[in-house]
């Protein structure tokens, strides 16, 4: 259970609320409450801690105590997501992964690991023909559209570090042959020096006759001493240069390795990140399985949170082998919920496998005739969550019996306390707004009668006659605001303050308008909190990216350029993409001077920063066009 908890940090690892549904949600389908800043005493609420990272990517947090989470600074209802709903749904409509290419696939899939399992089971180690066997298998089966070429880049990975590996053992070799031949020439050399202090000893009397050559000889013996040296000063060098080669090339191939096999993991390709787990301890067979983590990291906190013990790559192999029986166990869960007709909990199982294990193959398969049964009810609860943003209350009862039908376990007395206690408090502001009204107090009956109007747009009670109109021209002032600030082009003041301008959809040209606000500034947030999300994630290339999309979407529109956030957070990537945004200037300006080469020369620059840059490629070709056409 300790493994399955950290697993949900994985991406889209969400787990859904049980039969009940939340209070309110807006378009966005993310939680008023999360939205309006309601703080409390827990930590993921009030944001006190930040979620943790892992190789530079941040890991969303899930909340068990209310189904919220934690991700890029926002919190989310993990029942109302869109990235959760769109995932689910697009599984819901999907035939199941059944065709005989898919099969064949998994066959081979599970051949590599039985092939792992199996020399994984003993002492011996991998040898090289299993190695072949598993990376050919790999390479075989990453051409199927479904593995993502995901065995592939492990295939390459296990002969990359092989190959590395196979590189330091041929300068061992080569060391060792150095170290034969410096002892040679040491032995040389020795000999040399001894014949010269032989001959000098041999000279010393007065009377002795000397050897014509022997100053001759003496001079060749120290010629040959000092090229004796300079060759053994070469070959040791040569010998440093290859013990370094090899001492700094081991960690970077372990670390490559590891990388891979970690975003495997995040991936959620758990029997590509077994595979590559099982088979590192026979492509590194120095024993050292430990992962090169720094100690006051998140991401090493993670994983000695699950086995109490230092990171190790044999921890990603539990994991993800935990991961795959989870999976399997959830899926099976759906099954016996769907036996006995309880949907919320298959619902539930359901998303929980797709979400953990959505690459597997028992989720792969799961058959039409459940998904449709599954979907059925999903379906009602989506609109049981519209109706209730709507405040349709007597909808939302309609829709929950009929969820009640369908689900036997179905608990429907939460929702109907809170449909209740909404249509009371709107019968009640009412009652209190007559009287006010016929107490002559019109301002305290504008604001109860708009409270009750707010509480339940749908309420039969509210009359329509002199209060009708009087509701309406209470609405005269705020609607006059509104349109001042829309004609200043302040709409996020607009969205701040949406619930009080709300009032203005009863003006049918008002109403649209309104809705643009909301839906332009809601989708700016949600747009600058994944630009936000990519910046972090790849400091390089994210900033790039980000400041390219945001100016693209100013030329579209100038709203973007009246939006105080938009603008502080393009000026925030300018300045972290500067050499990239300096070179697109540069670019411009030396273009507007009819300075072409010096512009197409920016230009390039600016696309070597980020090289998909779309305002980079049309500098290229439209100053290109110009230089071949010689209209300059």
């Amino acid at each position: 259970m300790k493994t399955l908890r950290y697993l949900t940090l994985l991406p889209f690892v969400l787990v859904t609320a049980g039969g009940q549904m939340p209070d309110s949600f807006d378009a966005s389908g993310r939680s008023t409450q999360a939205q309006s800043g309601v703080q409390n005493d827990n930590p993921l609420r009030t944001g006190e801690n930040p979620p943790p990272q892992m190789f530079g990517m941040e890991l969303p947090v899930l909340d068990p105590s209310n189904d919220t989470m934690s991700y890029g600074g926002a919190k989310f209802d993990v029942g109302n997501n869109a990235v959760v709903r769109e995932r689910f749904e697009k599984f819901l409509s999907q035939a199941p992964d059944d065709s005989e290419q898919s099969k064949l696939y998994r066959k081979k899939l599970q051949q590599i690991l039985d092939y792992t399992e199996r020399y994984s089971s003993n002492a011996s180690k991998i040898g090289s023909k299993t190695l072949v066997k598993i990376g050919t298998g790999l390479y075989d089966i990453s051409s199927y559209p479904g593995d993502g070429e995901q065995a592939g880049a492990l295939a390459s990975a296990i002969v990359s570090a092989l190959d590395v590996q196979r590189n330091n053992r041929r300068r061992d070799k080569v060391n060792a042959e150095l170290d034969s031949e410096i002892d040679k020439l040491i032995i040389k050399t020795n000999s040399l020096n001894n014949r010269n202090t032989q001959k000098n000893r041999g000279g010393g009397g007065s009377g002795d006759i000397k050897n014509p050559n022997q100053g001759s000889t003496g001079t060749s013996n120290t010629f040959l001493i000092a090229a004796n040296s300079t060759k053994i000063a070469e070959k040791k060098a040569v010998q440093a240069a290859n013990t370094a080669s090899n001492q700094a090339s081991l960690p970077v191939a372990k670390l490559n390795y590891q990388g891979l096999v970690v975003w495997l993991m995040l991936q959620r390709r758990y029997d590509h990140a077994v595979i590559g787990a099982r088979v590192y301890r026979h492509v590194f067979r120095d024993g050292d399985t430990s992962m090169n983590l720094e100690k006051d990291s998140d991401a090493y906190k993670l994983f000695t949170g699950i086995s109490g013990m230092p990171p190790t790559i044999n921890t990603v192999d539990t994991m993800a082998s935990n991961a795959r029986r989870e999976v399997d166990q959830s899926i099976d869960a759906v099954y016996g919920a769907l036996a006995q007709n309880k949907l919320g909990e298959a619902t539930n199982r359901l998303i929980t496998a797709v979400a953990l294990g959505e690459y597997m193959q028992s989720v792969a398969i799961f058959p039409t005739e459940h998904r449709k049964r599954i979907d059925a009810y999903w379906q009602l609860r989506k609109r049981a969550l519209v109706t209730l943003n709507a405040r349709d209350y007597d909808g939302v009862e309609a829709i929950a019996a009929e969820m009640k039908k369908l689900d036997v376990d179905f608990n429907d007395s939460q929702l109907i306390a809170y449909t209740s206690g909404k249509k009371r408090q709107s019968n009640f502001a009412l009652r209190s707004a007559r009287k006010a009204f016929e107490a002559g107090k019109d301002e305290e009956f504008r604001r109860l009668a708009t409270e009750a109007a707010i509480i339940w747009p749908l309420n039969p009670n509210l009359d329509k006659g002199e209060e009708q109109i009087a509701l309406v021209d209470s609405y005269a002032p705020i609607m006059d605001e509104f349109r001042r600030l829309l004609e200043r082009r302040q709409l996020r003041t607009i969205y701040n303050e949406r619930e009080r301008f709300q009032v203005v959809v009863t003006d049918s040209e008002l109403k649209k308008k309104y809705s643009e606000v909301v839906e332009f500034v809601g989708a700016t947030d949600i747009m600058l909190a994944s630009l936000r999300t990519g910046a972090e994630t790849d400091r390089t290339i994210g900033p790039c990216l980000a400041y390219e999309q945001m100016v693209l979407l100013q030329k579209k529109d100038e709203r973007y350029t009246a939006d105080k956030m938009f603008t502080d957070a393009l000026g925030q990537y300018a300045a972290q993409a500067h050499d990239f945004v300096q070179a697109l200037s540069n670019g411009e300006n030396s273009e507007k001077r009819a300075e072409y080469g010096s512009a197409l020369s920016s230009y390039y620059r600016a696309r070597c920063f980020f090289p998909k840059s779309t305002l980079a490629q049309e500098g290229i070709e439209r100053v290109t066009k110009i230089i071949v056409a010689a209209k300059y």
